[in-house]
């Protein structure tokens, strides 16, 4: 898989006609975060990392309100960075095939989190 090297490139992995909601639009970066997150707190990708549970916490209002044309300055770009850093871990982790193990794992997860296994 490539890595991610822009919001857009986020942007277009998660919506904008690619895998995870080809009919989804953003319009701001605050929209491509929240899928982001969501698709982060899938048993998949939770099972292996979940670093991403504060990324919005971490950034600035400003940021998450402006829209996806408008974030390609100086200004943003610690958290630019931290977006890409978890778009870089999140979206391989969701496209992996699961082994027996990783099954194995989610199912162990869950039950440390309190969760029925038998929905």
């Amino acid at each position: 898989m490539k890595k991610f090297e822009s919001i857009e490139d986020v942007a277009h992995a998660l919506g904008d006609g690619g895998p995870f909601g080809p009919d989804t639009h953003f319009e701001t970066v605050e929209q491509v975060i929240d899928a982001l997150v969501e698709l982060g707190n899938t048993d998949k990708v939770f099972v292996r990392h979940d670093d991403h549970l504060e990324l919005k916490d971490d950034l600035s209002e400003k940021f998450l309100a402006s829209p996806l044309s408008d974030i390609e300055n100086q200004e943003f770009e610690q958290d630019i960075e931290a977006v890409l850093d978890q778009a870089n871990r999140i979206i391989p982790l969701s496209e992996r095939e699961l082994s027996e193990d990783d099954i194995e794992e989610i199912r162990e997860d869950k039950i440390s989190r309190g969760d029925d296994v038998d929905d």
